[in-house]
């Protein structure tokens, strides 16, 4: 849905194509892809979440058994999550399975995951992780096939392999579902990970939506200047953490979480509505508004000629191009006049209130560079960055 503005369009339908359709790509992270733990979490009646066994023996995975299955895993038949594991990353596929068992109350649930070194590496153990799930409940106290599925894949992967923030394949249209869901307030969201702030999502179970949200807003805001890492799936067990990291995106069920405000994060989302830590709703810009109304005629126009993934790449390749330009204009300024002026600012989309935005960012990371006042008319038009 389009917001009204009358303000002329930042760019000619034909640079619109360009701009959207580009192939630039974000750049290449390094990935080792090895798994260095695969383990299996189950409900017990008496002692609730545990970890039932995990290979090898010795591999710390204190914590786990609360993230691999949520608050209200009850709820769900299934679900797949992502999360931090000690500054490594894991992902686990929850089942659960009626059963005739007075012990295990008439529901059998289990989670099979494995713990990589990077998170783009977790997308590729999905498939085989679901059915390895399955089987667990099938066949419980079986572990002879995850052992198995450990070795084999250690023996065939290639050290280092240099891998895309791409969004996995599974999760394809989840970008688009986020560009809906959060509407203008997407290009407000970008602003916050541009400065490095802390962002966390409320979430339900199935959790897996909203892990696939968190990976996509890390595609939207990557760059190799500033960078916020997710970290998917916490919990209130991760409370000490939350507080010593100075910048990640993360997802929550534990609604407990959003009464610590500015001690555990900058940004709250929940639904459609984006807060900041003192419960106000994060204020737009005209200049969200126009770019917003661009890239969602774009969408519209093309979604129902182009395949869903095709959306989801062009949805990120404008946010991608976006920071790579305003990086780009930075650099060539501090190697020129220092000084942005009014034209800079159109030539990579933004608007004089967006300028609150840019001075923040230009304090944030120690650039040299001096942005140009707007005139008192249109200044007093522009809303202010909070």
């Amino acid at each position: 849905m389009q917001i009204s503005e009358e303000s002329q369009p930042l760019l000619s339908p034909q640079q619109e194509s360009e701009f959207l359709f580009s192939e630039l790509q974000p750049p290449p992270l390094s990935c080792n892809p090895r798994i260095l733990s695969i383990f299996v979490v189950a409900f017990d009646t008496r002692a609730g979440n545990i970890v039932e066994w995990k290979y090898p023996e010795n591999y710390s995975l204190s914590g786990v058994e609360f993230k691999a299955m949520p608050s209200g895993a009850h709820n769900v038949q299934h679900d797949i999550l992502m999360f931090e594991v000690h500054s490594h990353f894991g992902i686990a596929a929850y089942i659960m399975k009626q059963v005739a068992n007075v012990a295990e109350r008439g529901a059998r649930m289990k989670s099979v995951g494995v713990v990589c070194d990077n998170f783009l590496a977790l997308c590729q153990h999905e498939e085989r992780l679901v059915e390895l799930g399955h089987e667990m409940v099938d066949s419980p106290g079986r572990y002879e096939a995850l052992i198995q599925y450990m070795v084999e894949w250690n023996e065939g992967c290639t050290e280092a392999a240099p891998l895309l923030m791409e969004v996995k394949p599974s999760t394809v249209g989840s970008m688009y579902d986020l560009f809906k869901s959060q509407g203008v307030h997407i290009f407000a969201l970008w602003k916050m990970l541009m400065l490095r702030r802390r962002v966390l999502l409320h979430c339900t179970p199935p959790i897996s939506r909203h892990c696939s949200y968190v990976l996509c807003l890390a595609a939207l805001s990557y760059t190799l200047f500033t960078e916020s890492v997710p970290i998917f799936y916490v919990t209130v067990n991760d409370l000490s953490v939350l507080k010593m990291k100075k910048s990640y995106i993360a997802c929550s069920a534990d609604t407990i979480l959003k009464t610590k405000g500015s001690l555990v994060y900058d940004v709250y989302v929940t639904g459609s509505s984006v807060f900041d830590s003192k419960d106000n709703i994060l204020p737009v810009t005209r200049g969200d508004i126009i770019r917003y109304n661009h890239l969602c005629n774009a969408v519209d126009r093309d979604y129902g000629t182009k395949n869903t993934s095709e959306v989801d790449r062009m949805i990120q390749n404008y946010f991608v191009t976006l920071t790579s330009d305003m990086f780009t204009t930075f650099s060539n300024l501090m190697a020129g006049s220092r000084r942005m002026e009014s034209t800079h600012l159109k030539d990579i989309r933004f608007h004089s209130s967006d300028l609150p935005f840019l001075q923040t960012l230009v304090d944030t990371l120690g650039y040299d560079v001096e942005l140009f006042q707007p005139g008192c008319c249109e200044q007093s038009l522009d809303s202010i960055f909070g």
